[in-house]
């Protein structure tokens, strides 16, 4: 969050059933919406442009650290996504693009500034994008091997809610605007099963650009602060299946931060500890190649 002690916050948190409406709205929209059976049968390891629309969850943890390698806090709990991915296959280099949206709440496990223990909800909303660059030879078996390199970016609202210690003290929340752009380079797999199965996998790294991190405390003395905690080499890899126009795959993606240079805000000196965030999740989504 910012300092070696943890703050939290109550305002502008959406409260489990809101976003779980949005997430029926999101269902509705890709399961009903969309056509729901294959108009014949479908390759689809042979169309050269294709178009995922899907929905996930994700098993979240985000965890940050002291200078000492002491756990601060640990938050987990369950993100809700809508994705849509295109992919051109029409050439050796090809090409393709996405956008994920995500929102969710968590518990978090952790301390005040005066490290009192305390645990409280953590309102997750954000978005990841990305376009790469995609190298790739097909075989005459159909086995498709390709490498990848571009640009992505994720941005999201970290809103900690209001809480109380064990002894009944009031703890305020905060609200955190995060930010952090990276190269993107990898390899990956597609293999045509039958007509309409085929498999694929692939695995990447984030290489470092830029992050930052916008706080606001909400507590006397301290307006916020913008801090730039150095961003790491993390991974990310996934694997699935498609069966004509539709598909599912699991996913692991994770985030590294090293601590910010420690910054001043009004009273206080703030700084963002080691953090780090991992997610495993499962999506299915309908696919349309072209």
């Amino acid at each position: 969050m910012n300092n070696y002690e943890k703050f939290f916050t109550n305002e502008a948190c959406v409260k489990p059933e809101k976003y779980g409406t949005i997430l029926l709205v999101i269902i509705f929209a890709v399961l009903v919406l969309i056509p729901l059976q294959s108009r014949g049968t479908e390759n689809p390891s042979k169309n050269k442009l294709r178009i995922n629309l899907g929905v996930s969850i994700q098993d979240y943890k985000w965890a940050e650290y002291a200078d000492n390698g002491n756990k601060l806090l640990e938050e987990t709990g369950n993100l809700y996504g809508l994705t849509c991915d295109v992919e051109s296959k029409k050439n050796v280099i090809n090409w393709r693009n996405g956008i994920h949206f995500f929102i969710g709440q968590v518990d978090y496990d952790g301390q005040t500034w005066t490290e009192l223990p305390v645990k409280t909800d953590v309102f997750y909303a954000g978005t990841k994008i990305y376009g790469d660059i995609v190298p790739g030879y097909r075989f005459d078996s159909g086995l498709w091997l390709k490498s990848f390199a571009g640009i992505g970016g994720e941005f999201w609202l970290r809103d900690l809610d209001d809480t109380k210690t064990s002894d009944g003290v009031s703890v305020r929340g905060s609200r955190e605007w995060w930010g952090c752009v990276y190269g993107r380079l990898g390899l990956g797999a597609e293999y045509p099963v039958s007509e309409e199965i085929a498999v694929f996998a692939e695995a990447g790294v984030k290489l470092p650009i830029y992050a930052r991190n916008e706080v606001n405390f909400y507590v006397s003395g301290s307006p916020g602060a913008g801090l730039e905690p150095e961003q790491d080499v993390s991974g990310f890899a996934n694997v699935g299946l498609r069966w004509k126009q539709w598909g599912v795959k699991a996913s692991y993606d994770s985030l590294r931060f090293d601590r910010s240079d420690a910054v001043s805000s009004g009273i206080f000196n703030l700084y963002q500890p080691k953090s780090e965030s991992d997610g495993y999740s499962v999506e299915v989504f309908w696919s349309k190649g072209y």
